[in-house]
C-alpha cells in the first residue's frame, strides 16, 4: 500500500518500454531496416520507447487517479462493503499477510490497469484506497 502509486509507475514504465522497443525492433527487422547502421537503429528505438513509455505511463497513473476514502464503519458491515467493492468490478486476493485487504481489478467492469483497492478497518473508519473512478460508486462521492 506504501508507495504504490510510484511503484505502478515504475512497472508500467518498464512494460510499455520493453514491449515497444521489441514489436519496434520486430517491425524494424522485418523491414529491413537494419541493414544499414544497426547501431543508429537500435539508439532510435530506444529513445522512442522511453519517450513512448514515459507518456504512456503517465497517462494511465492520470487517468485512474487514486484517492483515499473514509467510510464510516456504521455505514457498511464488512459483507455490504466487500459486495460494494465487487459490484464496481474488483475481487479479493486471499493469501496476503497484511493488516488491509487487497482487492484486484477484474475485466470488464474494471480494467487491469485501473489498479488494485486497498481496505484498512480502524476503529472508527474503513479507509479505502483505489481509483477514485471506482471509489465514487461505494459512498457516493469522493
Amino acid at each position: 500500500m506504501k508507495n504504490y502509486t510510484l511503484l505502478r509507475f515504475v512497472k508500467l514504465n518498464l512494460y510499455f518500454f520493453v514491449m515497444y522497443s521489441l514489436l519496434t525492433a520486430l517491425w524494424y527487422g522485418l523491414s529491413g531496416k537494419f541493414a544499414g547502421a544497426a547501431g543508429t537503429v537500435l539508439q532510435e528505438i530506444a529513445l522512442n520507447a522511453a519517450v513512448f513509455s514515459l507518456l504512456f505511463s503517465v497517462t494511465i497513473l492520470l487517468w485512474y487517479r487514486r484517492t483515499e476514502l473514509r467510510v464510516p464503519v456504521q455505514k457498511y458491515k464488512p459483507e455490504q462493503l466487500r459486495q460494494k467493492i465487487e459490484e464496481a468490478g474488483y475481487l479479493k486476493v486471499s493469501g496476503h499477510k497484511h493488516a488491509y485487504e487487497v482487492y484486484k481489478p477484474a475485466p470488464p467492469k474494471a480494467p487491469a490497469l485501473a489498479g488494485k483497492i486497498f481496505v484498512q478497518k480502524t476503529a472508527n473508519f474503513y479507509v479505502l484506497q483505489g481509483p477514485t473512478k471506482y471509489l465514487k460508486g461505494i459512498n457516493g462521492k469522493v
